[in-house]
């Protein structure tokens, strides 16, 4: 049984991710006019389009809605933008990309295998996600997003098996509520459900899922 990472995939992930995150960086700076034909949104002095958000959660428990491991634990942080491109009266929609520098799922106790209970470190990237405002021009209101990346670890995961891989799929379906604490701050506090997972690209893919409560502070443009 495989007990860790070839240090060869282990860098290849990391190569990967590190191309990734130039690449999504470029595209968050990029000049405001190249997503204008895109974007339908006429900001006004009372509206802000730019939020960068700073978040951190736990799950304490992994259910099987989609995934079939269970008993993992996991700890997130990282920060989001967020570019709101369509609004009406009562909704907006805003364009989401993340990245999450501290992915870590902390794995059980496998006592007949006589591994130890411990923590693999992950780095993700969210590239293409859409958050809902649901009354947006209220101080306070719910929200829901969706966002979908891609995580590499030191270790194979949520299981450390042969034919197991160190870089998944992660899919995210959230829900929450924002405080627009004044005009260029904000504070939200919500649910993510996390699946990650590597989409059948081999033959051993239990995939995980966790519930995670975040809680985040957004600097708003």
């Amino acid at each position: 049984m495989a007990t860790w990472a070839s240090c060869g995939e282990v860098q290849t992930n990391w190569r990967r991710l590190i191309w990734t995150a130039t690449a999504l960086i470029a595209g968050l700076w990029y000049p405001p006019p190249a997503r204008a034909g895109f974007c339908t949104a006429h900001r006004t002095d009372r509206e802000n389009r730019h939020d960068l958000q700073f978040f951190a959660g736990y799950s304490p428990l992994s259910p099987t809605l989609i995934g079939t491991e269970t008993s993992r634990r996991f700890v997130l942080a990282g920060l989001s933008y967020g570019y709101r491109c369509w609004t009406w009266d009562s909704v907006s929609i805003s364009y989401t990309a993340a990245v999450m520098p501290a992915s870590i799922l902390i794995q059980p106790a496998q006592h007949l295998a006589g591994v130890a209970a411990h923590s693999v470190y992950g780095f993700a990237m969210a590239p293409l996600g859409f958050t809902f405002d649901f009354g947006w021009k209220h101080r306070f209101h719910p929200y829901v997003e969706s966002i979908d990346g891609i995580i590499a670890s030191t270790e194979p995961i949520p299981e450390n098996q042969p034919d197991a891989t160190g870089l998944n799929f992660v899919l995210e379906f959230g829900a929450g509520v924002r405080w627009n604490v004044d005009t260029r701050s904000a504070v939200t506090i919500g649910y993510k459900f996390l699946h990650i997972s590597n989409a059948g690209t081999t033959r051993f893919n239990p995939g995980v899922d966790n519930g995670v409560i975040c809680l985040g502070y957004s600097f708003l443009r």
